[in-house]
């Protein structure tokens, strides 16, 4: 009864042949995910990965060291050009500043004093102006 049946079934599936050197044919392999390389290629793409981003943050961060250097820089070069504009500053509204800048560039005096006023050679005097209240410094 054997028969007939296994007859029917090499029909529709027929069996390999034995190999030539009398062994059993191997069976098929079945994919075995343990045993595969995939999860060896997914842990390596992954580590790349991690490196690159590592890196990439690392560049950031000390990119942001060179500008956190350099701004920190900027701040003490104008504190100090602050200071420098603050005792000129100081300098600039003293009575003693006012008073010298009034007699060499307005050509100002006080009161009993005699102007003079220094000709090169060979200049012709149109007119001298006699000094008069409106070009005397006030005590």
């Amino acid at each position: 009864m054997n028969q007939p049946l296994r007859k029917e079934w090499e029909e529709f599936y027929p069996l390999e042949k034995k190999a030539a050197t009398g062994r059993r044919p191997r069976p098929k392999k079945s994919f075995n995910l343990s045993r595969s390389r995939i999860p060896a290629l997914i842990g390596v793409f992954l580590l790349a990965y991690m490196a690159f981003s590592f890196y990439g943050q690392f560049n950031k961060l000390a990119n942001m060291r060179k500008d956190v250097s350099n701004i920190q820089q900027q701040v003490q070069d104008l504190q100090q050009k602050n200071a420098t504009l603050r005792e000129e500053l100081r300098m600039v509204q003293s009575d003693a500043y006012i008073e010298k800048t009034a007699r060499e560039k307005i050509g100002l005096i006080k009161p009993g004093e005699t102007r003079v006023i220094p000709v090169e050679p060979g200049t012709q005097v149109k007119g001298i102006q006699s000094p008069s209240s409106q070009n005397v410094v006030a005590d």
